[in-house]
Protein backbone atom coordinates (compact mmCIF):
# COMPACT_ATOMS: atom_id res chain seq x y z
CA UNK A 1 0.00 0.00 0.00
CA UNK A 2 3.03 2.45 1.12
CA UNK A 3 3.97 1.41 -2.17
CA UNK A 4 1.18 2.40 -4.21
CA UNK A 5 1.23 5.62 -2.35
CA UNK A 6 4.55 6.77 -3.29
CA UNK A 7 4.20 5.63 -7.36
CA UNK A 8 1.01 7.83 -7.08
CA UNK A 9 2.59 10.85 -5.37
CA UNK A 10 5.59 10.59 -7.87
CA UNK A 11 3.66 10.60 -10.72
CA UNK A 12 1.31 13.71 -9.30
CA UNK A 13 5.01 15.68 -9.08
CA UNK A 14 5.94 14.62 -12.53
CA UNK A 15 3.03 16.12 -14.02
CA UNK A 16 2.65 19.59 -11.58
CA UNK A 17 6.72 19.91 -12.34
CA UNK A 18 6.27 19.54 -16.44
CA UNK A 19 3.30 22.13 -16.14
CA UNK A 20 5.53 24.57 -14.59
CA UNK A 21 8.56 24.13 -16.62
CA UNK A 22 6.65 23.67 -19.91
CA UNK A 23 3.19 25.51 -19.41
CA UNK A 24 4.52 28.96 -19.30
CA UNK A 25 6.77 28.92 -22.57
CA UNK A 26 5.85 31.28 -24.67
CA UNK A 27 8.95 31.44 -26.75
CA UNK A 28 7.63 30.15 -29.96
CA UNK A 29 9.39 32.07 -32.09
CA UNK A 30 13.12 30.57 -31.30
CA UNK A 31 11.61 27.00 -33.30
CA UNK A 32 11.07 28.96 -36.60
CA UNK A 33 13.56 27.60 -39.16
CA UNK A 34 13.26 24.75 -36.90
CA UNK A 35 12.66 20.88 -38.01
CA UNK A 36 9.37 19.78 -36.16
CA UNK A 37 11.32 17.21 -34.41
CA UNK A 38 12.47 19.77 -32.08
CA UNK A 39 9.24 20.74 -31.25
CA UNK A 40 8.46 16.93 -30.10
CA UNK A 41 12.01 16.71 -28.25
CA UNK A 42 10.84 19.77 -25.89
CA UNK A 43 7.12 19.65 -25.35
CA UNK A 44 6.90 15.75 -26.12
CA UNK A 45 4.11 14.36 -28.90
CA UNK A 46 1.28 16.84 -29.45
CA UNK A 47 -2.09 16.64 -28.51
CA UNK A 48 -3.63 16.85 -32.15
CA UNK A 49 -1.64 16.77 -35.35
CA UNK A 50 -3.20 17.32 -38.54
CA UNK A 51 -0.97 15.51 -41.40
CA UNK A 52 -3.44 15.37 -44.07
CA UNK A 53 -1.30 17.90 -45.91
CA UNK A 54 2.29 17.70 -46.43
CA UNK A 55 2.93 21.26 -46.62
CA UNK A 56 1.11 22.10 -43.34
CA UNK A 57 1.98 20.17 -40.83
CA UNK A 58 0.22 21.44 -37.91
CA UNK A 59 0.65 20.31 -34.07
CA UNK A 60 -1.25 21.33 -31.54
CA UNK A 61 0.07 21.47 -27.96
CA UNK A 62 -3.02 22.92 -25.16
CA UNK A 63 -3.41 22.37 -21.08
CA UNK A 64 -5.43 24.74 -18.94
CA UNK A 65 -3.02 27.69 -19.00
CA UNK A 66 -1.64 27.77 -22.08
CA UNK A 67 -2.06 26.53 -25.87
CA UNK A 68 0.52 26.27 -28.74
CA UNK A 69 0.30 25.78 -32.41
CA UNK A 70 3.09 24.75 -34.76
CA UNK A 71 2.78 24.81 -38.62
CA UNK A 72 5.56 22.72 -40.68
CA UNK A 73 6.00 21.39 -44.27
CA UNK A 74 8.81 18.51 -44.98
CA UNK A 75 11.86 21.04 -43.74
CA UNK A 76 10.96 23.09 -40.85
CA UNK A 77 8.35 25.36 -38.77
CA UNK A 78 7.50 28.30 -40.47
CA UNK A 79 4.64 29.63 -38.27
CA UNK A 80 4.07 28.91 -34.40
CA UNK A 81 1.69 30.28 -31.97
CA UNK A 82 1.50 30.49 -28.45
CA UNK A 83 -1.12 32.19 -25.63
CA UNK A 84 -0.88 31.51 -22.02
CA UNK A 85 -2.95 32.56 -19.23
CA UNK A 86 -2.16 34.29 -16.12
CA UNK A 87 -4.02 35.19 -13.13
CA UNK A 88 -2.35 38.99 -12.39
CA UNK A 89 -1.30 41.50 -14.69
CA UNK A 90 2.24 41.49 -13.14
CA UNK A 91 2.71 38.12 -14.15
CA UNK A 92 1.86 38.62 -17.43
CA UNK A 93 4.13 41.59 -17.34
CA UNK A 94 6.66 39.87 -15.93
CA UNK A 95 6.53 37.43 -18.68
CA UNK A 96 6.59 39.72 -21.55
CA UNK A 97 9.50 41.43 -19.54
CA UNK A 98 11.16 37.93 -19.73
CA UNK A 99 10.16 37.06 -23.46
CA UNK A 100 11.77 40.52 -24.86
CA UNK A 101 14.90 40.74 -22.70
CA UNK A 102 15.69 37.08 -23.69
CA UNK A 103 14.46 37.72 -27.48
CA UNK A 104 16.82 40.70 -27.41
CA UNK A 105 19.83 38.77 -26.27
CA UNK A 106 19.35 36.14 -29.27
CA UNK A 107 19.49 38.87 -32.11
CA UNK A 108 15.50 40.14 -32.03
CA UNK A 109 14.84 43.94 -32.86
CA UNK A 110 12.05 45.05 -30.62
CA UNK A 111 9.39 47.70 -31.88
CA UNK A 112 7.02 49.10 -29.43
CA UNK A 113 3.74 49.65 -31.25
CA UNK A 114 1.75 50.03 -27.81
CA UNK A 115 1.86 49.66 -24.31
CA UNK A 116 0.23 46.16 -24.81
CA UNK A 117 1.17 45.28 -28.66
CA UNK A 118 5.06 44.56 -29.67
CA UNK A 119 6.82 43.81 -32.46
CA UNK A 120 10.08 41.68 -32.36
CA UNK A 121 12.12 40.81 -35.67
CA UNK A 122 15.28 39.32 -36.74
CA UNK A 123 16.71 37.80 -40.06
CA UNK A 124 14.05 35.11 -41.53
CA UNK A 125 11.53 35.91 -38.53
CA UNK A 126 9.08 38.24 -37.64
CA UNK A 127 6.70 37.94 -33.78
CA UNK A 128 3.75 39.53 -32.65
CA UNK A 129 3.66 39.91 -28.78
CA UNK A 130 0.15 40.54 -27.27
CA UNK A 131 -0.98 41.75 -23.42
CA UNK A 132 -4.78 41.17 -23.65
CA UNK A 133 -7.14 41.13 -20.64
CA UNK A 134 -10.23 38.84 -20.68
CA UNK A 135 -12.93 40.92 -19.10
CA UNK A 136 -14.95 37.98 -18.30
CA UNK A 137 -12.38 35.67 -16.70
CA UNK A 138 -10.32 38.78 -14.91
CA UNK A 139 -6.99 36.76 -16.40
CA UNK A 140 -4.33 38.35 -18.59
CA UNK A 141 -3.58 36.50 -22.09
CA UNK A 142 -0.25 36.79 -23.38
CA UNK A 143 -0.35 35.77 -26.82
CA UNK A 144 2.56 34.94 -29.60
CA UNK A 145 2.30 34.88 -32.88
CA UNK A 146 5.71 34.01 -35.45
CA UNK A 147 6.44 33.55 -38.75
CA UNK A 148 8.81 33.18 -41.18
CA UNK A 149 10.01 35.82 -43.40
CA UNK A 150 12.18 36.49 -46.58
CA UNK A 151 14.44 40.23 -45.80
Amino acid sequence: MKTKNVFFIAILLIILISELVFGQDIRVHNFIGKPKSEIVKKYGNPVHQDNSNPDMICMFYETKTYRMIFVSDKEAVYQAEASVYYDSESKARKATDDFISESVSKGFAVDTVSINDFQLSKSGVKADLQIKENKITKKFDVTVKARRCMN
